[in-house]
């Protein structure tokens, strides 16, 4: 266990740097995300919804009656195509909390990646084959899920393309720590 909880916990070190400079130095991330244009938009949503949560529109059928199904695919074919995440309260834009939770989350799956690198172990791999097996899990899980939000929920393909990328880099910086740390 000694010898995955620490290369874990660099390999948080370094997602959480190289994350602070993807996300707050480089700014790629903002590539197709927009502020809503007006404050009367904003205004409508306050009076109107009062539970924090995800919202779309157009919303699905209460029922999977023919005519529900009819009315929801023709607002569907009409547009607008709306997924948002709402929170009705303010809150302070960047908690320190959040720092914390980030870590956290980048050891657990720092952790995971370390763990699976160690069973390869028997094989005897290479330094750069190792950081290539931590990167092709990056890249299973980084490819997975910001290809399903841009399939199933219409997420626009450079978002998309540049959630990927952020995480086959943060999983090479991350892979050469463990892979440097966890040898045969």
């Amino acid at each position: 266990m000694k010898k995955i909880i620490l290369p874990s916990l660099l390999a948080a070190v370094v997602i959480f740097v190289w994350s602070s400079i993807s996300w707050m130095l480089i700014g790629w991330h903002m590539i197709d995300i927009h502020n809503l244009p007006d404050e009367s938009v904003v205004q409508q949503m306050d009076t109107r919804i009062k539970t924090p949560g995800i919202y779309v529109y157009p919303g699905y059928p209460m029922d999977d009656s023919e005519a529900g199904m009819k009315e929801w695919t023709n607002k569907h074919l009409a547009g607008p195509l709306i997924f948002m995440v709402y929170q009705p309260n303010g809150s302070d834009p960047i908690p320190a909390g959040m720092f914390i939770k980030g870590f956290i989350l980048n050891f657990i799956t720092a952790f995971f990646a370390a763990i699976l690198l160690y069973m390869t172990l028997a094989q005897n791999p290479s330094y750069w084959r190792r950081v290539t097996f931590v990167i092709l899990l990056g890249l299973f899980a980084g490819f997975m899920y910001p290809f399903s939000e841009w399939n199933w929920w219409s997420f626009p393909l450079g978002y998309t393309l540049v959630n990927v990328v952020d995480g086959i880099l943060t999983w090479f910086f991350a892979g050469m720590v463990l892979a440097w740390k966890i040898k045969p």
